[in-house]
């Protein structure tokens, strides 16, 4: 393999990562986003497809329109996000760096023959620029 290879999103890409179904309740959202201290996840649907991503602003939004009623049961889907910006596997890591310079996401999800398998952050490509420059 060569170095520049190397530098594929899918060797630097978080493979374990939460992701919710659009019919999820809100609510069970946010108690993961708390749990697992995460501020965004991807929506796929049965098949691993991608739908959406919701985010921490996005279950603000829903705690808020709920008025913290606890009877409140908002669906993930009624809250997130469906124009998503993903990247696939076989991206450099240097083009994804680019994505997040003129973006303000801090992750995007990573496809493969149209599922998601896992997220890359800033600092995954980050650590794949140390690898590849120092």
């Amino acid at each position: 393999m060569s170095k520049s290879d190397e530098l594929h999103v899918r060797y630097h890409l978080n493979p374990n990562f939460i992701k919710f179904k659009p019919d999820q309740e809100i609510g069970e959202a946010i108690k993961l986003f708390n749990k697992h201290r995460i501020f965004g996840a991807p929506v796929v649907d049965d098949l691993g497809n991608l739908v959406g991503m919701i985010s921490g602003t996005d279950c603000i939004k829903a705690a808020l329109k709920s008025n913290f009623d606890s009877s409140f049961r908002g669906k993930v889907q009624d809250f997130m996000t469906s124009d998503v910006r993903t990247v696939e596997a076989d991206y450099s890591c240097l083009y994804v760096a680019e994505m997040f310079l003129n973006d303000h996401y801090r992750r995007y999800p990573v496809i493969d023959n149209g599922s998601v398998i896992g997220l890359i952050g800033r600092t995954d490509v980050l650590k794949a620029l140390e690898m590849y420059l120092c």
